[in-house]
């Protein structure tokens, strides 16, 4: 049965919008000059996506944006590269000891941000957003499997 139509498509996919620029905006008042893609890529870096190629694909951006990014991480010593000994053309990514200490204060300051400009919503819109967020989620990691998270490391 399809989906009744529910709201302006427009309207959704501005808010979407509005919210990440919003996001953004508060972001670049933080302590240093990472933005939301720096992070979304250390973020990746620690859920076991270590090379850019994965990266680009998990966060659906251009794989040169990936490398100038992973450049930028490496000068300023949140990410190393090492050579896999199996293929010399292969580098892996992986957080250094300050890379993952940033991205640790890089999830606080978001989720300030977050709670900042989300402020005015009680606890139940709250939670719906949440859900419909985890949702819309799990839809685009299923209709993209290679985006999904990988599986869960092994301690």
């Amino acid at each position: 049965m399809p989906r009744p139509e529910s709201g302006d498509p427009f309207r959704m996919a501005g808010t979407l919008l509005l919210l990440v620029r919003s996001l953004a905006q508060e972001f670049r008042l933080a302590e240093d000059d990472l933005d939301l893609a720096d992070l979304s890529v250390l973020r990746q870096i620690e859920r076991g996506r270590d090379l850019p190629s994965a990266v680009a694909r998990a966060l659906r951006i251009d794989p040169g944006r990936v490398s100038r990014i992973v450049d930028r991480l490496e000068k300023d010593g949140y990410v190393a590269r090492r050579q896999d000994p199996n293929d010399r053309r292969c580098w892996h990514l992986y957080l250094t000891p300050a890379g993952a200490e940033r991205l640790a204060r890089g999830k606080d300051e978001i989720r300030e941000a977050m709670s900042s400009l989300l402020r005015a919503l009680s606890d139940e819109d709250m939670a719906a957003l949440e859900m419909g967020l985890e949702s819309a989620r799990h839809a685009l990691d299923a209709s993209h499997p290679s985006r999904a998270d990988p599986a869960p490391l092994a301690p």
